[in-house]
């Protein structure tokens, strides 16, 4: 973190804590995001979800050994992130598209880019491009995949 404030790890942009959105799905799954490019920072100590939490130490095995370091660094420790591709298996037995999430192996916390659960929502119609309303849209997404089941690729 610089001078206490977590930086957008693709943009550079002060990230939106949890405690600061307008939405509890947020506070409730420890979601910053960043009010430029719509990314979604997850963190396992920042979420009260029982959910979340489990989910995120599942993803968080993911990465301790296995993904390909990337060029960013963790928000939360400033550790240098891994990638890998998830999916989630839906109620019918299907798995969603492919989601490629950042992790970092140190911290428990992931990063999300907006690209990645804009292909998995419906379009929405809705022409409104305020970040932070697209932020608003994918935590819902992120939210209710977290109750699928998750399936390491």
């Amino acid at each position: 973190m610089i001078s206490g404030v977590m930086r957008c790890p693709r943009d550079g942009s002060p990230l939106i804590s949890p405690d600061n959105a307008s939405k509890s799905v947020f506070s409730r799954n420890g979601i910053s995001h960043c009010p430029t490019c719509s990314g979604l920072a997850l963190n396992l100590e920042a979420a009260s979800s029982e959910i979340c939490n489990q989910k995120l130490e599942v993803i968080h095995d993911g990465f301790r050994d296995e993904g390909i370091s990337v060029d960013i660094c963790c928000p939360f420790c400033q550790t240098g992130m891994k990638v890998r591709d998830f999916a989630f298996r839906k109620i019918d037995g299907n798995l969603t598209e492919l989601i490629e999430i950042d992790g970092c192996p140190n911290c428990a916390s992931v990063w999300l880019d907006a690209g990645e659960l804009q292909r998995l929502s419906p379009p929405s119609g809705n022409t409104d491009t305020n970040p932070s309303s697209e932020a608003g849209a994918l935590a819902i997404v992120l939210d209710l995949l977290l109750h699928l089941p998750l399936v390491f690729v």
